[in-house]
């Protein structure tokens, strides 16, 4: 697998974390995959407008343009709670922005809070991608870890399963009672092309990250190209309040780390 096979190159840095939905929450431009010809190019942008237009509509695409050496494979994905109105507003943001930050990148990636993005000239769909890696963590820890964990393990494995099951759409969410007045909240998310065996691989090796980076931290996100792990101590996923959601998400201390092969 591909995590197994990379060098790391590692990024630390403490922030303060200011996330809009419109807001990239991670962004990948292959430098070693550069863009040789205009037909690549051309493909490139055909099949965006292909990924926006179908995504926009079912929320998840994973296509392909062209054929022989400037074929490009691509990938678009929502989170499977969010409107419809949101998804197509997201995606569309994505494939403009993935070109102006990685013009001449051939392996694209980006990553929002509502939907993702990714193309490459390599056929990537169906496989498990854990190769780039992007974590946040909020710099607080919980008052009383073991309880804490307990419940963490519990409510993870039980929405991994849930996301891992066969029409679920690759997403598994829910929330379980801390204290009568503190709630956590946990959503996972595969990329639907993975099958079902493959999407608990990618859980398993994101939830892993909370174990050592994210260890007794309040919030803590994984963001993979093949899946995706968050939880918090405040709602970030609908159905519930829109706008509670969203500020609830909007200003956090927190720790961030990335990895590159």
């Amino acid at each position: 697998m591909a995590f197994l096979h990379h060098f790391y190159f590692l990024i630390f840095a403490l922030c303060i974390l200011y996330v809009k939905s419109t807001d990239p929450s991670a962004q990948v431009c292959n430098e070693n995959s550069k863009n040789t010809t205009t037909k690549i190019t051309n493909n490139i942008n055909s099949l965006l407008t292909k990924l926006v237009q179908t995504t926009s509509l079912s929320g998840y695409s994973a296509t392909s343009y062209g054929t022989g050496q400037a074929q490009v494979f691509g990938l678009a994905q929502c989170r499977q709670d969010v409107s419809t109105e949101d998804c197509s507003t997201c995606i569309q943001e994505a494939s403009k922005e993935i070109r102006n930050i990685c013009p001449n990148n051939v392996d694209a990636r980006i990553w929002y809070e509502y939907c993702f993005l990714r193309y490459n000239t390599e056929n990537f769909i169906g496989q498990l991608d854990t190769g780039y890696g992007t974590f946040y963590a909020n710099v607080e820890n919980v008052t009383d870890p073991n309880t804490f964990n307990e419940k963490l393990g519990a409510l993870m494995n039980q929405i991994s399963s849930s996301a891992s099951t066969p029409g679920s759409k690759g997403i598994g969410k829910g929330e379980t009672e801390l204290t009568p007045f503190v709630t956590l909240y946990a959503l996972v998310q595969c990329t639907q092309d993975l099958s079902p065996l493959l999407c608990r691989q990618c859980l398993a090796i994101a939830e892993g990250v909370f174990e050592t980076f994210c260890d007794e931290k309040k919030g803590c996100r994984v963001i993979y190209s093949s899946c995706y792990v968050r939880y918090e101590l405040y709602p970030f996923f609908f159905p519930l309040d829109k706008k509670l959601a969203l500020e609830s998400s909007s200003i956090k201390n927190c720790s961030s780390y990335v990895t590159k092969p």
